[in-house]
């Protein structure tokens, strides 16, 4: 796991947000990739957020190819990043993801490899969120939208994020789910 000083935090506040239920604990992370297929240079920020705001979604963070960290919502905040969304556990299938929640997008698409800066920020703000809040689970939108949504995809190398599991026992991440949807 990578150590030293996260990248600069660039706000860049959406408002595709609202107020969490009261009484919902943030005990789960859930990571996304964004790309902007309809232009020249998808993996561009402002193209990025020019999708969030077109479709009046936004996840809590983004982050970049070269590893910068902007943040778009409060943490505290619901931001509208999973949808219709499940939990794809036996023991936890709660509905509305956002309400839980904390979503990352990482620019590049669910078919692309992404970048060990962007996996370096990605380690380090997952520290940050887990001395923050309770976090039990670190899953996918693929895992809580099956068959909708396919992001990360792929391209991402969950074994990343393995060190995070070697310094918190009680995380959960994909590869601990056993045919969740079995």
């Amino acid at each position: 796991m990578s150590t030293g000083p996260l990248n600069v935090l660039i706000n860049k506040v959406r408002t595709h947000c609202n107020e969490r239920p009261k009484g919902s604990a943030i005990d789960t992370v859930i990571i996304h990739s964004i790309s902007n297929p309809g232009c020249d240079k998808p993996f561009l920020l402002e193209n990025c957020l020019e999708i969030l705001d077109e479709h009046q979604v936004s996840s809590h963070y983004m982050i970049g190819r070269r590893g910068e960290v902007i943040t778009l919502i409060d943490e505290t905040a619901r931001a509208y990043h999973a949808g219709l969304s499940l939990m794809p556990l036996e023991v936890d299938r709660r509905e509305n993801v956002n309400n839980f929640s904390i979503g990352i997008e990482l620019i590049g698409s669910d078919r692309d490899k992404f970048t060990k800066r962007q996996y370096d920020s990605l380690s380090k703000l997952m520290l940050g969120i887990i001395n923050r809040h309770p976090i039990r689970y670190v899953l996918g939108h693929e895992h809580v939208a099956p068959g909708r949504k396919t992001d990360p995809g792929p391209g991402f190398d969950w074994q990343r994020l393995i060190a995070l599991k070697d310094s918190f026992s009680e995380l959960i991440l994909p590869q601990d789910l056993r045919n969740p949807w079995g």
